[in-house]
Parts: C-alpha cells; structure tokens; sequence
C-alpha cells in the first residue's frame, strides 16, 4: 500500500509558529507583508497568489499584489523591484514567472533586493547554498526537505534522483540533499532515459510541470515520491506524477494537491515574518535555518 505523504500537518506546524512571531511583531508596530510581482497571466501562478494571500491573513502577513502591465519589459519589472526595495512597508519580496516574453530571468532576479529575498532567487543567496551554507533558500525545494524529515523518511546515504534543474527547485533542491548526506542524480529534458535513473532511486522528486511525466514503471518498488508539480487543467490541479500507477509500488508519495503546496507556502511566510523581525538578516551571517 502507497503511504500519502500529506503537507497539512507540517504546515500548520509552522504557520502556527510563524502567527505567533507575527504577533510579537505587531505588538511592536511592525507588520510582515510581503509584495508579489506578476507581469503575465499564468494559471498556476494565480493560484499560488491566491493560496499565499488566504494564507498570510491567517498568519498575520500582510500579502499585496503588485500586477505589472502584461507586456511589461525589464525597465518596469526591474524599476518596480527597486521600489519596493526601498519601501519600508514590504518585508519580503517575491518575483512570480513565468516572465513576458523577452524579459531574461536571470537579470530580473539580480533586481530581486536581497535583503527582502525571501524565496531565495538573489545570487547571493543562491551561492551560499551552493557553498553549503544555506540561509534563505527556494521554498519548494526546502519544502521536500522538511516534508521528508517531518515524516522520518532517511535521507543521509540514500540515492535521490530529482527530475528538473530549475533554478526555484531542482538546482536548490540537490544542493540542500547533498547537505543530507543523500547520493543526488538530477535529470533533466535532455536526459536520454529518464527511467533508467528514477528505476534505481530510493527517493525521487519531479517538478518540471508536465502531467504524467513519471509513471508506476518508472519507479522501483518501495521508492518514496515527491511530486512538486502543479499544472491547471480542464481536470483540475494535476501534479506531474500519474498517482494511479504508483498504487502499489511506490511505499509513499506526496500528492497534488494536499502534498507540498500547503508546505511551500508556510515555509515562505516563515520567510516574510524572519525578514520583518530582521531586516539585514541575510548579511549578517545568521547560521542555517533548521527548523521546518
């Protein structure tokens, strides 16, 4: 029998830790909010819009939409990033993507303030967890960690293959197994035989947006599965795992929804609330977090 693997408990875990810091902030006239910066219309990413703003009212952050134009070039999204860099009001930031069409990622999140990066995007941050000291981190990539410890499944010495190599997931998310003592294969679109690797993995976790993309006959008897997609379809919110075909093989697996998202989106309030309480906190070489 497959074992769910289900993030509501986790998150209210650290949500309920989060209001109460929150709390302590407001009685001080300090308010954690966070600005979300969009520039397209994507589904998946209103809906995680909308499931951090239902959230952050209930912990006590304050969640601000900031809709740029649709065909908003980096001068706009790079001058709104400075803004809101220098408004004392917002405590973290965050960058949704996709970006329009011509807008390079890569120079947007240079613009991302570090100091208020609380998603981990900035090259700053980026390259601590590279060099294994991690401070803030991408939350979906953090979120299969904690998911994984909160459900005393071992890490250290076991063979992990992550499926995906995105800068918000796969890249982070085998920087932070490797700190776990996990043995880390990442696959990738230009990977020949993706079940070749995902056959002999005692853990795998997949996040590349694409439904259906790992099946039962890819995963070997007994793996655990983390599925971190999350595509809008006619359907429903579907993940990037065909559960149906797991039944049976795989001892557990996190599913979509009710697996990581709840997870994802209370690590980054945590995130915000840190980022309130201390504002140079990513420059003032604060030990890495532990808690989930």
């Amino acid at each position: 029998m497959t074992r769910p693997l289900y993030g509501r408990p986790l998150a209210e875990q650290v949500n309920a830790a989060s209001a109460g810091r929150a709390s302590l902030l407001r009685e001080r006239g300090i308010v954690p909010a966070l600005a979300v910066v969009s520039a397209v219309s994507d589904p998946a990413a209103a809906r995680y819009l909308g499931r951090l703003q239902r959230a952050g009212r209930a912990v006590g952050v304050e969640v601000h939409d900031v809709s740029l134009p649709r065909d908003a070039g980096p001068g706009t999204i790079g001058n709104a990033l400075d803004t809101l860099g220098g408004d004392e009001r917002t405590s973290g930031v965050l960058l949704l993507t996709p970006l329009p069409p011509g807008v390079d990622l890569a120079a947007m999140t240079d613009r991302i303030p570090h100091r208020k990066d609380v998603e981990g995007m900035h090259p700053l941050n980026a390259g601590f967890l590279a060099g294994g000291r991690p401070r803030c981190v991408p939350t979906t990539a953090e979120a299969v960690i904690a998911l994984l410890h909160h459900y005393n499944i071992p890490l250290g010495g076991t063979r992990v293959t992550v499926v995906g190599r995105s800068a918000v997931f796969g890249r982070p998310l085998a920087s932070l197994l490797l700190l776990e003592h996990a043995t880390v294969t990442i696959a990738h679109s230009r990977t020949p035989d993706l079940a070749e690797h995902t056959r002999t993995a005692d853990i795998i976790a997949i996040g590349i947006g694409r439904p259906g993309a790992l099946t039962g006959d890819m995963v070997g008897t007994g793996a655990v599965v983390i599925d971190a997609g999350m595509n809008v379809t006619p359907e429903g919110v579907v993940g990037d795992v065909d559960a149906v075909s797991l039944r049976g093989v795989a001892a557990a697996y996190s599913p979509v929804p009710g697996g990581l998202g709840a997870v994802t989106t209370a690590l980054l309030l945590r995130n915000v609330v840190a980022a309130a309480e201390s504002p140079d906190a990513t420059q003032t070489g604060l030990p890495p977090r532990n808690d989930p």
